[in-house]
């Protein structure tokens, strides 16, 4: 076999076994998680989101107007709640969520939903916000 086809050939065959771990990969990435817009009170410093917007979701991408980054609000088994900043402690990056993740698209650094790094460059856990349920609504502290 000459050298152009060997290549050729191993390419290929690379290509069939990686395209349907990486078309996983992306799809999980995909999955579209419920949103939410909203505008910040800006006298109270806080954000209030109504408990239905959780509705078959244990995760909330949260968007407040006029905040250069989103948020992501996990509702624990607990029944209580967490708010997390998806910009990356690394370089300040947008993060993207998955339903087993955060990440990094630009470095590679992954976050659990606890906000703790869990692969490098990004070595300090993301901003949190307190974050409170009261009656049918739940309450993000935007103060600290």
């Amino acid at each position: 076999m000459k050298r152009k086809e060997f290549i050729k050939s191993a390419c290929t065959t690379c290509a069939l076994f990686a395209i349907p771990s990486i078309s996983s990969i992306l799809l999980e990435s995909c999955a579209s998680l419920p949103a939410f817009t909203t505008i910040a009170d800006v006298e109270k410093k806080q954000c209030i989101i109504p408990i239905d917007q959780f509705a078959g979701s244990n995760l909330l991408l949260l968007r407040i107007k006029k905040f250069d980054f989103d948020f992501v609000v996990i509702k624990k088994q607990d029944n209580t709640y967490k708010t997390l900043q998806l910009k990356c402690t690394h370089e300040d990056q947008p993060l993207g969520v998955t339903t087993k993740n955060i990440y990094c698209s630009s470095h590679g650094s992954t976050f659990d939903f606890d906000g703790k790094a869990m692969k490098e460059p990004a070595s300090r856990p993301l901003r949190t916000f307190k974050t409170l349920l009261e009656g049918n609504q739940i309450i993000i502290d935007l103060s600290n």
